[in-house]
Formats: C-alpha cells, sequence, structure tokens
C-alpha cells in the first residue's frame, strides 16, 4: 500500500472521530428518552447513582489507564511486558472492588448523605460498575495497542445502540431504573468478555496468574502522579464553580454552569491522540526522539486545524449556539459562553500525550499543581476586578500559561525547540485567516439578527460558510498532514 494513500492511523483516526460522533449522538438520545419517560424521582435517583460511579471511577482508576500504555509499549521483554499487565490489572481489580465493597458497607450513611434512601437498592450495581468500567478501560488501551481502534470503535457503536435499545424498552413497559444499570453490568462483563478474546488472538493475553508484586513499586511511581494529575485538573475544571456557588445564587450558578461546558471541539484531537500515543511511547522508548517529535508537530497542526475551525465556527454565531444549546433563559451568560470557546481552543496546548509517553508523570502532577495554585489566586481577584466573568477568565489564563509549560517540557522530553513543533508561517498565516474571518461572520451574524432572521437559520448559515472557505483555503494542507501521520507512523 503507497504511503501516499490516506488510511493506517490517519483514518483510525477518522473512523474514530466518526463512530464518536454517532455514540455520542446516541448518548443524548438515551438522556432524553430517561428525561422524559421516568419521574423525576427516579431520573435523580439514576443520576446520583451515576455520579456515584463517576466519582469512585475517577478516584479508583489511579492513572493506570496511562500506565497500562506506558508500561505495553515500552516494554521490549515479552515476559515481563506480560507480568506488567497482569499486575496492573490485578492491581486495579483489588482497589476497585474495595471501593465497591466499601460504598456496600456505608450505604446507609452515604444514603442519608444523599437524603435519598431509595438509591440504597441499587448500590450492588453502582459497586459493581466502577470496576467493571476501570477495567473495560484499561482493556481498551490494549486494543488500541495492539492495532484494533477501528474494531474496539465499531465495538462501542454496537453497545450504544444495543443499550439505547434496551433502555426505550424499559422507558415504554416498566421504567425501572434497577433493570437500566443491571443491563449496564452485563453489556459491560459481555464487551471485558469479548475484548479479552480479541487481545488473546492478537497476541496479548491478559493473564492473572503473572502478577508479580515486585512490580508494583515502579507501577505506582508512573501512576500515582499520574492519579494526581489527574484529579487536580478534575479540581481545576471545576474551581471556579465552586467559587460561583459561593458568591452568588442557585440561579446565577446554573447559568455559568451551562455557559461554561465543555463542548466537543475537541473530538478529532482526542481520536488522533487515542490512535498515535502507542506510536509516541514507542519511538521515546527506542530513543528515536526525532521520530517522535515528528509525529507530535503533526498530531498539533490537525489538532489546532479541526479545533480552530469549529471554535472560530462557533464564535462566528455564538448568541444563535448558545440559544440551540441552552434556549432563551441562559442567554445573559454570552460573554462566559465566548471566553470558554476560547478555552475550548487552546486546551490542544495542555494534552499530557508525550509527557506520559516519555513517563514524565511527576512533571505532569507538578504542572496540575501549579495551575491549582494560580486557580487559587486568580479567581477570587478576577472575580473582584470583572464580576461573573472574572473566574472565566482566568480559567483562560491557567489553561494558556499551562499548555505553554507543557509545550515546553514536551519539548525538553523530545530534545528539540518548542518552535520545532510548529511551521510558524503556515501557523501565523492561519491565525490571520482565521481572525479576520471570525470578525467578518460576527457582523455577518449581527446583521443578519436585526434583519430578524431565525437564529438556527443564522447559526447554519454563518457556521456552514465558515466551515467551507477554510476548507477552501485549508483543506489541501490537512489532507497532506493526514497522509504525512500515516508515513511517519509507518516508517518508524
Amino acid at each position: 500500500m503507497s504511503h501516499n494513500k490516506l488510511g493506517g492511523v490517519s483514518l483510525d483516526a477518522i473512523f474514530l472521530t466518526f463512530i464518536k460522533l454517532v455514540t455520542t449522538g446516541l448518548s443524548l438520545i438515551i438522556t432524553r428518552l430517561l428525561s422524559e419517560y421516568l419521574s423525576v424521582y427516579d431520573y435523580g435517583v439514576y443520576s446520583q447513582a451515576l455520579l456515584i460511579v463517576s466519582t469512585v471511577s475517577s478516584f479508583t482508576i489511579f492513572g493506570m489507564m496511562d500506565g497500562i500504555n506506558y508500561f505495553y509499549c515500552s516494554e521490549s521483554d515479552i515476559a515481563k511486558r506480560e507480568s506488567y499487565t497482569a499486575t496492573i490489572f490485578t492491581m486495579q481489580c483489588a482497589v476497585s472492588a474495595a471501593a465497591g465493597a466499601g460504598l456496600l458497607i456505608l450505604s446507609v450513611p452515604l444514603c442519608e448523605y444523599l437524603g435519598n434512601p431509595g438509591i440504597q437498592r441499587l448500590l450492588v450495581f453502582v459497586a459493581m460498575l466502577p470496576l467493571l468500567q476501570n477495567v473495560l478501560g484499561i482493556i481498551q488501551v490494549l486494543m488500541i495497542s495492539v492495532g484494533k481502534a477501528r474494531m474496539l470503535a465499531l465495538r462501542n457503536f454496537v453497545i450504544s445502540a444495543i443499550r439505547l435499545a434496551v433502555v426505550f424498552v424499559v422507558v415504554t413497559f416498566v421504567r425501572n431504573v434497577a433493570i437500566i444499570l443491571a443491563t449496564t453490568v452485563i453489556l459491560d462483563i459481555i464487551q471485558i468478555a469479548v475484548f479479552l478474546i480479541i487481545l488473546k488472538k492478537n497476541g496479548c493475553n491478559v493473564k492473572m496468574l503473572k502478577t508479580d508484586f515486585r512490580l508494583v513499586p515502579a507501577i505506582l511511581k508512573y501512576c500515582a502522579p499520574m492519579a494526581v494529575f489527574t484529579i487536580v485538573s478534575s479540581l481545576n475544571r471545576d474551581m471556579d464553580k465552586y467559587l460561583v456557588s459561593i458568591m452568588t445564587d442557585t440561579k446565577t450558578l446554573a447559568l455559568y454552569a451551562n455557559a461554561s461546558k465543555q463542548l466537543p471541539f475537541d473530538i478529532l484531537m482526542t481520536s488522533f491522540c487515542t490512535v498515535l500515543i502507542p506510536y509516541i511511547t514507542k519511538y521515546i522508548s527506542e530513543q528515536k526522539k526525532k521520530q517522535a517529535a515528528g509525529i507530535y508537530k503533526l498530531f498539533l497542526e490537525i489538532t489546532y486545524i479541526s479545533t480552530a475551525v469549529l471554535c472560530c465556527a462557533a464564535l462566528a454565531a455564538s448568541p444563535q449556539l448558545m440559544k440551540l444549546l441552552y434556549s432563551n433563559k441562559y442567554t445573559e451568560g454570552i460573554e462566559i459562553f465566548v471566553i470558554y470557546i476560547l478555552v475550548d481552543l487552546f486546551r490542544f496546548t495542555n494534552i499530557t500525550l508525550v509527557l506520559s509517553a516519555a513517563g514524565k508523570t511527576r512533571t505532569l502532577m507538578m504542572i496540575g499543581l501549579g495551575a491549582v495554585c494560580c486557580n487559587l489566586v486568580l479567581n477570587p481577584l478576577m472575580y473582584g476586578w470583572f464580576g461573573l466573568i472574572g473566574p472565566a477568565v482566568a480559567t483562560l489564563i491557567v489553561t494558556v500559561m499551562s499548555g505553554i509549560l507543557m509545550l515546553y517540557f514536551n519539548s525538553r522530553a523530545l530534545e528539540c525547540k518548542i518552535t520545532e513543533f510548529f511551521d510558524m508561517k503556515y501557523l501565523a498565516l492561519f491565525a490571520a485567516e482565521s481572525v479576520a474571518l471570525t470578525v467578518a461572520l460576527s457582523f455577518l451574524s449581527k446583521w443578519l439578527d436585526k434583519m430578524d432572521v431565525h437564529y438556527f437559520i443564522i447559526l447554519v448559515s454563518v457556521a456552514g460558510l465558515y466551515g467551507i472557505i477554510m476548507l477552501v483555503l485549508n483543506g489541501k494542507r490537512l489532507l497532506k498532514v493526514l497522509k504525512k501521520v500515516n508515513r511517519k507512523s509507518l516508517d518508524g
């Protein structure tokens, strides 16, 4: 197969993006069905159950998804690689099972804290799901590492479709939250079994008997700082909302929370990050830092082009987009909404791809802790200066600062300069095109609004026009970069 064709990791990433769009759509339909057909009480119980699962999963994964990729891709000795894999699985099962047991033991005080005794009957499912979802997450990383990204995406789509069908049947006939959660448990168990069989057929046999507890210190050395980074990143994301909840009322918090929600502008970026991290980890472990830097440069160009086009199209028609997403009730938060689109625009610089692949988790931890400290200072300061939009401004500043730091340490890890990550001439031209077109189409959006054109027509017209013009100006360049990613991954 010719390297000049669009295929390999580029096609994997595009396929992942398409499947993610479909599964996101299915997820939204599921949410809509549950919220419409379940009673307010039942939906509240279901939401609380998922909140507990999400919280426990976040704490018990303990950086092991990054850890399994790092040790599997960087360890050349097959026997030792299998031992690392088995040990991580054993550690994850032990931690998640202990957390699940703790939930069951503390069921009474937990229900009292939530003010909802009805959730107690669901805790048997809630206790199982963190373990199943964390193990499933680790297995999915291994699936990507053995080159089965497309199969993974397709099976995730099938599971999402089955889940939608089950939810439809449940809300139509029985409307029982316990059955929905039980189905989720069963589907997760089936997925784990199927993925383990696929991994075995592809030479990645997870044998728990190969667990070697002597490897635990090395695993913890990598995973513990990664876990701290993940937790503080989550804290960073929500710190401004905590401040707003303290300083204002519930209605204002609702407005801020909606306006500051992260939108899926980075969907292509996350897909490429998913399929490229095994290659970059492998190159770094083999001291092929020039090849790793080359792929990372292409990754950055793909991400800033794709993310900027979506973000700037959204900025040009931001009032209309906000009305579509959150209705007229929340349009007062338009300034916060715009600032958070800019946060999403610069988020590509904060990707942990290189540092996690290089094993620099301590550096990531320090960047995360530094960002928390900056947020602690800037949030109240900016709130005092700018009012409600102040915390959003603080988030933007911290995102840009941590992004610059991340790029600096990435360049050190790959032994090159930051400027080598970018084609500076093209970046300047692209930035100029983006700003000019965003400003011009913003005026068009305002003019159409004054002409009393329906907001949805304005949104589709302005965002569509932005996308078409940028595709004409940069489409060939993007296609060329996608082909280069495939060629470099094959040549490495």
